[in-house]
Protein backbone atom coordinates (compact mmCIF):
# COMPACT_ATOMS: atom_id res chain seq x y z
CA UNK A 1 0.00 0.00 0.00
CA UNK A 2 1.20 3.47 -0.69
CA UNK A 3 0.99 6.31 1.68
CA UNK A 4 2.88 9.56 1.44
CA UNK A 5 4.85 11.25 4.19
CA UNK A 6 6.25 14.53 2.99
CA UNK A 7 4.77 14.46 -0.50
CA UNK A 8 3.00 17.78 -0.24
CA UNK A 9 3.13 18.17 -3.97
CA UNK A 10 1.41 14.95 -4.82
CA UNK A 11 -2.30 15.52 -4.90
CA UNK A 12 -5.06 13.17 -5.77
CA UNK A 13 -3.74 10.14 -3.93
CA UNK A 14 -6.56 7.69 -4.00
CA UNK A 15 -6.60 4.01 -3.30
CA UNK A 16 -9.07 1.25 -3.50
CA UNK A 17 -11.22 1.03 -0.43
CA UNK A 18 -11.16 -2.74 -0.76
CA UNK A 19 -11.12 -4.80 2.41
CA UNK A 20 -7.61 -6.06 1.78
CA UNK A 21 -4.41 -4.08 1.62
CA UNK A 22 -0.69 -4.73 1.59
CA UNK A 23 -0.88 -4.58 5.38
CA UNK A 24 -3.30 -7.49 5.56
CA UNK A 25 -1.14 -10.39 6.68
CA UNK A 26 -3.42 -12.93 5.03
CA UNK A 27 -2.59 -11.44 1.63
CA UNK A 28 0.96 -12.75 1.79
CA UNK A 29 0.48 -16.11 3.50
CA UNK A 30 0.03 -17.94 0.22
CA UNK A 31 3.67 -17.18 -0.58
CA UNK A 32 5.14 -18.48 2.66
CA UNK A 33 5.77 -21.92 1.20
CA UNK A 34 7.09 -20.67 -2.12
CA UNK A 35 10.67 -21.76 -2.76
CA UNK A 36 13.09 -18.89 -2.45
CA UNK A 37 16.50 -18.79 -4.06
CA UNK A 38 19.41 -17.57 -2.00
CA UNK A 39 21.52 -16.64 -4.99
CA UNK A 40 22.77 -13.11 -4.95
CA UNK A 41 21.99 -10.55 -7.60
CA UNK A 42 25.59 -10.49 -8.72
CA UNK A 43 25.36 -14.20 -9.54
CA UNK A 44 22.52 -13.75 -11.97
CA UNK A 45 22.97 -12.46 -15.48
CA UNK A 46 21.32 -9.08 -15.86
CA UNK A 47 18.56 -8.99 -18.39
CA UNK A 48 18.85 -6.06 -20.71
CA UNK A 49 17.47 -5.33 -24.15
CA UNK A 50 19.60 -6.80 -26.90
CA UNK A 51 19.94 -3.33 -28.29
CA UNK A 52 18.63 0.08 -27.47
CA UNK A 53 14.95 0.27 -28.17
CA UNK A 54 12.50 3.04 -28.84
CA UNK A 55 8.78 3.14 -29.18
CA UNK A 56 5.90 1.48 -27.46
CA UNK A 57 5.85 -2.15 -28.50
CA UNK A 58 5.01 -4.52 -25.66
CA UNK A 59 4.44 -8.23 -26.33
CA UNK A 60 1.13 -8.87 -28.09
CA UNK A 61 -0.28 -10.96 -25.26
CA UNK A 62 0.24 -8.10 -22.78
CA UNK A 63 -1.19 -5.32 -24.91
CA UNK A 64 -4.84 -5.62 -23.86
CA UNK A 65 -4.24 -6.06 -20.12
CA UNK A 66 -1.77 -3.19 -20.10
CA UNK A 67 -4.41 -1.04 -21.77
CA UNK A 68 -6.89 -2.06 -19.08
CA UNK A 69 -4.45 -1.03 -16.37
CA UNK A 70 -3.96 2.38 -17.90
CA UNK A 71 -7.68 2.98 -18.35
CA UNK A 72 -8.45 1.82 -14.81
CA UNK A 73 -5.79 4.14 -13.45
CA UNK A 74 -7.20 7.09 -15.36
CA UNK A 75 -10.71 6.47 -14.12
CA UNK A 76 -9.61 5.92 -10.56
CA UNK A 77 -7.07 8.63 -9.79
CA UNK A 78 -7.72 12.34 -10.10
CA UNK A 79 -4.74 14.11 -11.57
CA UNK A 80 -3.20 10.89 -12.76
CA UNK A 81 0.52 10.49 -13.10
CA UNK A 82 0.83 14.16 -13.98
CA UNK A 83 -0.02 15.08 -10.40
CA UNK A 84 2.96 13.16 -9.01
CA UNK A 85 6.09 15.17 -9.71
CA UNK A 86 8.30 13.15 -7.41
CA UNK A 87 8.19 9.54 -8.56
CA UNK A 88 11.35 7.46 -8.41
CA UNK A 89 11.85 8.36 -12.08
CA UNK A 90 11.86 12.07 -11.23
CA UNK A 91 14.38 11.43 -8.48
CA UNK A 92 16.78 9.52 -10.71
CA UNK A 93 16.61 12.14 -13.44
CA UNK A 94 17.08 15.04 -11.02
CA UNK A 95 20.22 13.36 -9.66
CA UNK A 96 21.51 12.41 -13.09
CA UNK A 97 21.56 8.70 -12.44
CA UNK A 98 21.52 7.78 -8.76
CA UNK A 99 19.34 7.57 -5.66
CA UNK A 100 20.32 8.57 -2.12
CA UNK A 101 18.58 6.66 0.66
CA UNK A 102 18.16 7.28 4.39
CA UNK A 103 17.42 4.20 6.53
CA UNK A 104 14.97 4.71 9.40
CA UNK A 105 15.94 2.01 11.90
CA UNK A 106 12.69 1.86 13.87
CA UNK A 107 13.92 -0.61 16.45
CA UNK A 108 15.84 -0.92 19.69
CA UNK A 109 17.87 -3.80 18.26
CA UNK A 110 21.50 -3.18 17.45
CA UNK A 111 22.75 -3.42 13.89
CA UNK A 112 26.35 -4.36 13.15
CA UNK A 113 28.65 -2.84 10.58
CA UNK A 114 28.54 -6.10 8.62
CA UNK A 115 24.75 -6.12 8.66
CA UNK A 116 24.65 -2.55 7.37
CA UNK A 117 26.87 -3.57 4.48
CA UNK A 118 24.48 -6.43 3.68
CA UNK A 119 21.48 -4.10 3.92
CA UNK A 120 23.06 -1.82 1.33
CA UNK A 121 23.87 -4.74 -0.97
CA UNK A 122 20.44 -6.35 -0.70
CA UNK A 123 18.55 -3.10 -1.14
CA UNK A 124 20.50 -2.22 -4.27
CA UNK A 125 20.01 -5.73 -5.67
CA UNK A 126 16.24 -5.47 -5.30
CA UNK A 127 16.14 -2.09 -7.04
CA UNK A 128 18.26 -3.38 -9.91
CA UNK A 129 15.51 -5.92 -10.61
CA UNK A 130 13.27 -2.99 -11.53
CA UNK A 131 15.93 -0.88 -13.21
CA UNK A 132 16.99 -3.56 -15.66
CA UNK A 133 13.62 -3.10 -17.36
CA UNK A 134 14.56 0.41 -18.42
CA UNK A 135 18.29 0.10 -19.00
CA UNK A 136 18.63 0.64 -22.72
CA UNK A 137 14.93 1.30 -23.18
CA UNK A 138 13.44 4.31 -24.95
CA UNK A 139 16.24 6.74 -24.28
CA UNK A 140 16.80 5.95 -20.60
CA UNK A 141 20.21 7.60 -20.27
CA UNK A 142 21.84 5.46 -17.60
CA UNK A 143 23.30 1.97 -17.71
CA UNK A 144 23.65 1.64 -13.97
CA UNK A 145 21.55 3.56 -11.47
CA UNK A 146 23.54 3.71 -8.26
CA UNK A 147 21.65 3.28 -5.00
CA UNK A 148 23.53 4.93 -2.13
CA UNK A 149 22.58 4.59 1.53
CA UNK A 150 23.82 7.90 2.88
CA UNK A 151 22.30 7.99 6.37
CA UNK A 152 20.78 6.10 9.28
CA UNK A 153 18.14 7.53 11.60
CA UNK A 154 18.19 5.71 14.95
CA UNK A 155 16.84 6.13 18.46
CA UNK A 156 20.37 6.10 19.84
CA UNK A 157 23.77 6.11 18.14
CA UNK A 158 24.83 3.16 20.29
CA UNK A 159 22.55 0.95 18.17
CA UNK A 160 24.99 1.33 15.28
CA UNK A 161 27.86 -1.00 16.11
CA UNK A 162 31.24 -0.62 14.47
CA UNK A 163 32.33 2.21 12.20
CA UNK A 164 29.70 4.56 10.80
CA UNK A 165 32.07 6.17 8.33
CA UNK A 166 30.25 7.03 5.15
CA UNK A 167 26.89 7.50 6.86
CA UNK A 168 25.20 10.50 8.38
CA UNK A 169 23.68 9.51 11.72
CA UNK A 170 20.46 11.17 12.86
CA UNK A 171 18.81 10.71 16.26
CA UNK A 172 15.85 13.06 16.01
CA UNK A 173 12.46 11.43 16.65
CA UNK A 174 9.11 12.36 15.15
CA UNK A 175 5.97 12.99 17.18
CA UNK A 176 5.38 9.25 17.52
CA UNK A 177 8.89 8.51 18.71
CA UNK A 178 10.09 7.11 15.40
CA UNK A 179 13.63 7.93 14.19
CA UNK A 180 13.38 10.45 11.39
CA UNK A 181 15.60 11.66 8.62
CA UNK A 182 15.77 15.49 8.55
CA UNK A 183 13.22 17.28 6.42
CA UNK A 184 15.95 19.78 5.50
CA UNK A 185 17.68 17.04 3.51
CA UNK A 186 14.55 15.45 2.00
CA UNK A 187 13.95 15.70 -1.72
CA UNK A 188 10.16 15.74 -1.45
CA UNK A 189 10.39 18.86 0.69
CA UNK A 190 12.89 20.51 -1.68
CA UNK A 191 11.82 19.77 -5.22
CA UNK A 192 13.58 22.96 -6.28
CA UNK A 193 16.89 21.30 -5.42
CA UNK A 194 17.72 23.85 -2.73
CA UNK A 195 19.34 21.88 0.09
CA UNK A 196 21.02 24.89 1.65
CA UNK A 197 19.41 23.96 4.97
CA UNK A 198 20.80 20.42 4.92
CA UNK A 199 23.79 20.37 7.26
CA UNK A 200 25.18 17.26 5.60
CA UNK A 201 25.31 19.06 2.26
CA UNK A 202 23.36 18.77 -0.97
CA UNK A 203 25.26 15.66 -2.08
CA UNK A 204 24.10 13.95 1.12
CA UNK A 205 20.42 14.76 0.67
CA UNK A 206 18.13 11.73 0.52
CA UNK A 207 15.58 11.03 -2.18
CA UNK A 208 13.53 8.62 -0.14
CA UNK A 209 13.85 6.34 2.84
CA UNK A 210 13.89 2.66 3.74
CA UNK A 211 11.89 2.41 6.96
CA UNK A 212 12.55 -0.82 8.84
CA UNK A 213 9.92 -1.16 11.56
CA UNK A 214 9.79 -3.75 14.31
CA UNK A 215 6.80 -6.07 14.06
CA UNK A 216 5.34 -4.72 10.83
CA UNK A 217 3.53 -7.47 8.96
CA UNK A 218 3.39 -6.04 5.52
CA UNK A 219 4.53 -2.74 4.13
CA UNK A 220 3.89 0.72 2.79
CA UNK A 221 5.34 2.43 -0.23
CA UNK A 222 5.15 5.68 -2.13
CA UNK A 223 7.51 8.32 -3.48
CA UNK A 224 8.85 8.87 0.06
CA UNK A 225 10.23 5.32 0.00
CA UNK A 226 9.28 1.98 1.50
CA UNK A 227 8.36 0.72 4.97
CA UNK A 228 8.66 -3.00 5.71
CA UNK A 229 9.08 -5.15 8.79
CA UNK A 230 12.60 -5.10 10.21
CA UNK A 231 12.51 -8.77 11.12
CA UNK A 232 11.20 -9.75 7.69
CA UNK A 233 13.81 -7.70 5.88
CA UNK A 234 16.76 -8.84 7.98
CA UNK A 235 15.73 -12.50 7.70
CA UNK A 236 15.64 -12.17 3.93
CA UNK A 237 18.90 -10.31 3.31
CA UNK A 238 20.31 -13.30 1.45
CA UNK A 239 17.14 -14.02 -0.51
CA UNK A 240 17.03 -13.60 -4.25
CA UNK A 241 13.72 -11.75 -4.05
CA UNK A 242 12.54 -9.75 -1.04
CA UNK A 243 9.03 -9.76 -2.45
CA UNK A 244 7.27 -7.31 -0.13
CA UNK A 245 10.05 -4.79 -0.67
CA UNK A 246 9.88 -5.30 -4.45
CA UNK A 247 6.15 -4.59 -4.32
CA UNK A 248 6.62 -1.40 -2.29
CA UNK A 249 9.44 -0.25 -4.58
CA UNK A 250 6.94 -0.47 -7.41
CA UNK A 251 4.79 2.03 -5.52
CA UNK A 252 7.76 4.40 -5.22
CA UNK A 253 7.66 4.53 -9.02
CA UNK A 254 3.86 5.04 -8.98
CA UNK A 255 2.73 1.53 -9.89
CA UNK A 256 -0.72 0.59 -8.58
CA UNK A 257 -2.25 -2.02 -6.32
CA UNK A 258 -4.74 -4.59 -7.60
CA UNK A 259 -6.93 -5.51 -4.67
CA UNK A 260 -10.31 -4.92 -6.29
CA UNK A 261 -9.60 -6.12 -9.82
CA UNK A 262 -7.02 -7.78 -12.06
CA UNK A 263 -6.26 -7.28 -15.77
CA UNK A 264 -7.72 -9.89 -18.11
CA UNK A 265 -5.63 -13.03 -18.13
CA UNK A 266 -3.01 -11.71 -15.70
CA UNK A 267 -3.07 -13.35 -12.30
CA UNK A 268 0.53 -13.57 -11.15
CA UNK A 269 2.66 -10.45 -10.85
CA UNK A 270 4.47 -8.65 -8.02
CA UNK A 271 2.12 -5.65 -7.91
CA UNK A 272 -0.76 -8.01 -7.14
CA UNK A 273 0.15 -8.44 -3.48
CA UNK A 274 0.59 -12.05 -2.48
CA UNK A 275 0.55 -13.39 -6.04
CA UNK A 276 4.23 -13.55 -6.99
CA UNK A 277 7.64 -13.69 -5.38
CA UNK A 278 9.36 -11.82 -8.18
CA UNK A 279 8.93 -9.11 -10.79
CA UNK A 280 7.22 -10.54 -13.86
CA UNK A 281 7.05 -9.48 -17.48
CA UNK A 282 3.78 -7.75 -16.80
CA UNK A 283 5.28 -5.75 -13.92
CA UNK A 284 8.24 -4.83 -16.10
CA UNK A 285 6.06 -3.57 -18.91
CA UNK A 286 3.93 -1.51 -16.54
CA UNK A 287 7.16 0.01 -15.25
CA UNK A 288 8.32 0.73 -18.79
CA UNK A 289 4.99 2.33 -19.58
CA UNK A 290 5.50 4.89 -16.85
CA UNK A 291 9.00 5.65 -18.08
CA UNK A 292 7.73 5.92 -21.63
CA UNK A 293 5.05 8.43 -20.69
CA UNK A 294 7.18 10.51 -18.33
CA UNK A 295 10.20 10.57 -20.62
CA UNK A 296 8.03 11.85 -23.47
CA UNK A 297 6.32 14.43 -21.30
CA UNK A 298 9.49 15.72 -19.62
CA UNK A 299 11.85 15.34 -22.59
CA UNK A 300 14.02 12.97 -20.60
CA UNK A 301 16.33 10.44 -22.11
CA UNK A 302 19.38 10.30 -24.30
CA UNK A 303 17.35 10.65 -27.44
CA UNK A 304 13.83 10.94 -28.76
CA UNK A 305 11.91 7.82 -29.46
CA UNK A 306 11.27 6.89 -33.05
CA UNK A 307 8.20 8.05 -34.85
CA UNK A 308 6.53 4.74 -34.26
CA UNK A 309 6.50 5.59 -30.61
CA UNK A 310 4.59 8.77 -31.10
CA UNK A 311 1.31 8.92 -29.26
CA UNK A 312 -1.59 7.86 -31.33
CA UNK A 313 -3.51 10.95 -30.56
CA UNK A 314 -3.34 13.66 -28.02
CA UNK A 315 -6.57 12.39 -26.62
CA UNK A 316 -5.69 8.79 -26.34
CA UNK A 317 -4.23 7.56 -23.15
CA UNK A 318 -0.95 5.77 -22.91
CA UNK A 319 -2.34 2.35 -23.21
CA UNK A 320 -0.66 -0.86 -23.65
CA UNK A 321 -0.28 -0.41 -27.33
CA UNK A 322 1.66 -3.36 -28.37
CA UNK A 323 4.00 -4.61 -30.91
CA UNK A 324 6.19 -7.55 -30.65
CA UNK A 325 8.77 -5.58 -28.85
CA UNK A 326 9.31 -4.18 -25.42
CA UNK A 327 8.25 -0.90 -24.19
CA UNK A 328 6.66 0.50 -21.10
CA UNK A 329 3.07 0.62 -20.32
CA UNK A 330 1.62 3.30 -18.29
CA UNK A 331 0.18 1.93 -15.25
CA UNK A 332 0.54 3.58 -12.03
CA UNK A 333 -1.30 4.37 -9.03
CA UNK A 334 -0.32 7.16 -6.85
CA UNK A 335 -2.09 5.88 -3.88
CA UNK A 336 -1.03 4.43 -0.63
CA UNK A 337 -0.05 0.91 -0.92
CA UNK A 338 0.31 -1.26 2.07
CA UNK A 339 1.83 -4.61 2.06
CA UNK A 340 1.34 -6.80 5.04
CA UNK A 341 3.37 -9.79 5.28
CA UNK A 342 4.06 -11.99 8.17
CA UNK A 343 7.11 -10.47 9.76
CA UNK A 344 8.69 -13.81 9.45
CA UNK A 345 8.09 -14.16 5.79
CA UNK A 346 10.67 -16.84 5.41
CA UNK A 347 12.97 -17.09 2.56
CA UNK A 348 13.11 -20.76 2.03
CA UNK A 349 16.09 -21.84 0.13
CA UNK A 350 14.78 -23.31 -3.01
CA UNK A 351 15.76 -23.93 -6.51
CA UNK A 352 18.24 -21.43 -7.62
CA UNK A 353 15.73 -19.75 -9.79
CA UNK A 354 18.20 -17.43 -11.23
CA UNK A 355 16.01 -15.13 -13.08
CA UNK A 356 12.63 -14.31 -11.68
CA UNK A 357 10.10 -16.36 -13.44
CA UNK A 358 8.21 -13.62 -14.99
CA UNK A 359 10.99 -11.22 -15.38
CA UNK A 360 11.65 -11.34 -19.02
CA UNK A 361 13.24 -8.18 -20.02
CA UNK A 362 15.69 -8.87 -22.73
CA UNK A 363 19.20 -9.15 -21.65
CA UNK A 364 22.49 -8.65 -23.19
CA UNK A 365 21.44 -11.60 -25.08
CA UNK A 366 18.03 -11.66 -26.57
CA UNK A 367 15.42 -12.72 -24.17
CA UNK A 368 12.35 -14.61 -25.13
CA UNK A 369 10.34 -11.71 -24.10
CA UNK A 370 10.41 -9.07 -26.74
CA UNK A 371 12.28 -8.94 -29.90
CA UNK A 372 14.04 -5.66 -30.12
CA UNK A 373 11.54 -3.11 -31.15
CA UNK A 374 11.51 -3.91 -34.74
CA UNK A 375 8.15 -3.22 -36.09
CA UNK A 376 7.12 0.09 -34.74
CA UNK A 377 3.55 0.16 -33.84
CA UNK A 378 1.49 3.12 -34.55
CA UNK A 379 -0.42 2.66 -31.44
CA UNK A 380 1.74 4.13 -28.81
CA UNK A 381 0.89 5.37 -25.45
CA UNK A 382 -0.67 8.66 -25.90
CA UNK A 383 0.42 11.68 -24.08
CA UNK A 384 -2.54 13.20 -22.50
CA UNK A 385 -2.92 16.62 -21.25
CA UNK A 386 -1.84 16.90 -17.65
CA UNK A 387 -4.71 16.57 -15.34
CA UNK A 388 -5.29 18.62 -12.31
CA UNK A 389 -5.39 16.97 -8.88
CA UNK A 390 -8.21 16.32 -6.51
CA UNK A 391 -10.57 18.82 -7.99
CA UNK A 392 -13.69 17.62 -6.23
CA UNK A 393 -15.01 19.03 -2.97
CA UNK A 394 -14.27 15.75 -1.19
CA UNK A 395 -11.19 13.56 -1.20
CA UNK A 396 -11.91 9.88 -1.74
CA UNK A 397 -10.64 7.00 0.38
CA UNK A 398 -6.83 7.12 0.65
CA UNK A 399 -6.76 10.52 -1.04
CA UNK A 400 -4.82 13.49 0.33
CA UNK A 401 -6.90 15.83 2.47
CA UNK A 402 -4.42 18.31 3.87
CA UNK A 403 -0.87 19.26 4.75
CA UNK A 404 1.38 22.27 4.24
CA UNK A 405 0.98 23.79 0.78
CA UNK A 406 -1.98 21.50 0.03
CA UNK A 407 -4.63 23.32 -2.02
CA UNK A 408 -6.98 20.44 -2.81
CA UNK A 409 -9.99 19.02 -1.00
CA UNK A 410 -9.80 18.96 2.80
CA UNK A 411 -13.04 17.07 3.45
CA UNK A 412 -13.08 13.28 3.30
CA UNK A 413 -15.76 11.12 1.74
CA UNK A 414 -18.25 9.39 4.02
CA UNK A 415 -16.74 6.47 5.90
CA UNK A 416 -13.24 7.91 5.94
CA UNK A 417 -11.36 10.20 8.30
CA UNK A 418 -8.66 12.76 7.51
CA UNK A 419 -5.57 11.47 9.31
CA UNK A 420 -2.35 13.49 9.67
CA UNK A 421 0.79 11.50 8.86
CA UNK A 422 3.07 14.52 9.13
CA UNK A 423 2.99 18.28 8.55
CA UNK A 424 3.01 17.80 4.81
CA UNK A 425 0.63 14.94 4.29
CA UNK A 426 -2.87 14.20 5.61
CA UNK A 427 -4.82 11.29 4.15
CA UNK A 428 -8.43 10.03 4.09
CA UNK A 429 -8.26 6.69 5.88
CA UNK A 430 -11.31 4.36 6.03
CA UNK A 431 -12.85 4.21 9.51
Amino acid sequence: MRVSTISAIFGGLVASAAAQSDLDGSVWKALLNEPQSKRGYSDVARNRPVKRQSGWNPPADLKAPLQEVWEHYEKTYDGGLDANVNTGFHQIMANKGYLNICVRWDSSAKVTEAQRAKIATAYNAQYQKWFKWIYGYNGFPYDNVKVNIVAYAVKDKSLLEGSTDGYEVYTELDAEGVPMCPVACARDAHLDGDYSGCEAGADRHYDHSLWLKDGLEGGFGHNWGQEVGREYFMQNLDSENIHILLHEMGHTFALDDFYDWTPTGITKFIMLAGAAMEITDFDGWMYRNWWYYLSQKNNWGSGKSSSDAAPVSSEAKPAANTAATKAPTETSAPEPATTKVPTEAPATEAPAAETPVAETPVEEAPVEETPAAEAPVEEAPVEEAPSTGNSGSEATAWGQCGGKNWTGATKCASGTKCTQHNDYYHQCVPN
